[in-house]
């Protein structure tokens, strides 16, 4: 549970690093070239569908919805970080 627990905040951690840096990007002038990689910034266009727009005999209608079952796992402190403790436990 430790280990999860440091990964997800490891990686949440990284997002928002990968998030500055990004911005950093599209910002103009930025430099997007080094001795190693080149960062490309492209306009993309997508279609996005706005089910918030259907009459509402479609969205009540239960013809067109189905239920789908997925499992969750979130991880949450329930007690403090102490000195002297370790940092995780690893499971093998």
């Amino acid at each position: 549970m430790d280990e999860f627990a440091w990964l997800k905040a490891e990686i949440r951690r990284l997002q928002d690093r990968a998030e500055v840096l990004r911005e950093d990007f599209l910002k103009p002038g930025a430099r997007l070239r080094s001795n190693r990689f080149e960062v490309t910034v492209r306009r993309q266009k997508r279609r996005l569908f706005l089910k918030e727009r259907l009459p509402e005999t479609v969205l009540a209608d239960p013809r067109y919805w189905e239920e789908r079952h997925s499992e969750v796992v979130t991880c949450h402190e329930i007690a403090t970080f102490r000195a002297g403790d370790p940092d995780i436990v690893l499971i093998e």
